[in-house]
């Protein structure tokens, strides 16, 4: 049985050394290819990837997009390329361990899609903050983040592969492994395929211009509305939404006529907001800065929430 890895990658030249020292250490798999779809970048990516391709350990199959077309796109691209009868799939800021594809593989056995276990990079944890980006999965909680899936071809056949629909990829692995489910395909969860994924370090303009991506994952609620279980109180995709919205409301009634019940209203808005905050984030560094720390999460709440709100609106699905 052959394997192949797809990855899509787009302005991360840097990142893809490490990644083929990543694969290149899943000696334990014969045959083992990888397939990197260069989806349109701007950078050094193309020339990085065929001088990759030229010195690489395994067979590394370099796909170049002239113009980018998203994730989903890419990686459908990739892994109709592959001629691998199972595919797994990981991501160019992402570095597999050893043992990462054959537990994988292992773990197919007895299923037909398998998630991996994903944890922060340990030599990167001190970049963990209140506005940092990773990915952790220590279970199969429903979301079969691409960062670490395995899924035998004819799934990915019979289902379609990722949908191209998705603008921004945000939703598209979670939509495309519960058409899978709902195709009749089973799931499981091997522990030992460990990825570790890279930390942004906690800056808040990236992690605001980040907050559109979730748009993705109301459409994921309108292709699959068992989803909407995970909703908090049926209508929020995360507390935090209500409880901004809670301080926005609050702090409106209150700037058009102040009255006490109006001003304890919005003082109680805000404590559970901040409340909230300080129980979700990473910590930063010093205490005192939940001082800038919690308005500002309060404005990319807001932001996420608008997105969320008009994604809602296009999708027909009420979703906050």
């Amino acid at each position: 049985m052959t394997v192949s890895v797809v990855v899509a990658t787009h302005n991360r030249a840097h990142l893809l050394p490490r990644l083929v020292d990543a694969l290149a250490a899943q000696a334990d798999v014969d045959g083992l290819e990888a397939v990197v779809v260069d989806d349109g970048s701007t950078d050094d990516t193309a020339a990085v990837l065929d001088r990759l391709a030229g010195t690489a350990p395994f067979r590394l199959v370099p796909v170049h997009r002239r113009a980018p077309a998203g994730a989903a796109t890419a990686r459908n691209e990739g892994w109709r390329i592959a001629t691998g009868d199972i595919v797994l799939f990981t991501d160019d800021d992402c570095t597999p361990q050893p043992g990462w594809a054959r537990s994988l593989v292992a773990a197919l056995d007895g299923a037909d899609v398998v998630q991996g276990r994903t944890l922060p990079a340990p030599d990167q944890i001190d970049d963990l903050g209140p506005f940092s980006h990773t990915i952790e999965v220590t279970s199969e909680a429903g979301e079969y983040e691409t960062c670490n899936m395995a899924y035998r071809r004819p799934v990915l056949e019979a289902v379609g592969g990722f949908g191209e629909e998705f603008r921004y990829p945000y939703g598209e692995d979670t939509d495309l492994a519960w058409r899978a489910k709902a195709a009749g395909f089973r799931t499981a969860f091997a522990p030992d395929a460990l990825v570790h994924h890279d930390v942004r370090p906690s800056r808040f303009t990236p992690y605001l211009r980040d907050r559109r991506r979730r748009e993705g994952m109301v459409l994921t609620m309108r292709n699959h509305p068992d989803l909407r279980r995970r909703l908090w109180a049926g209508v929020f995709l995360h507390p935090s939404h209500a409880a901004a919205l809670a301080v926005a409301a609050t702090g409106a009634l209150a700037g058009r006529r102040r009255t006490p019940l109006r001003v304890a209203m919005l003082v109680g808005a805000s404590g559970w907001y901040a409340w909230n905050c300080r129980r979700t984030r990473p910590r930063p560094r010093r205490r005192a800065a939940w001082l800038v720390v919690v308005p500002a999460a309060l404005v990319a709440d807001l932001y996420e929430t608008a997105v969320v709100a008009r994604a809602a609106f296009r999708y027909r699905t009420p979703v906050l």
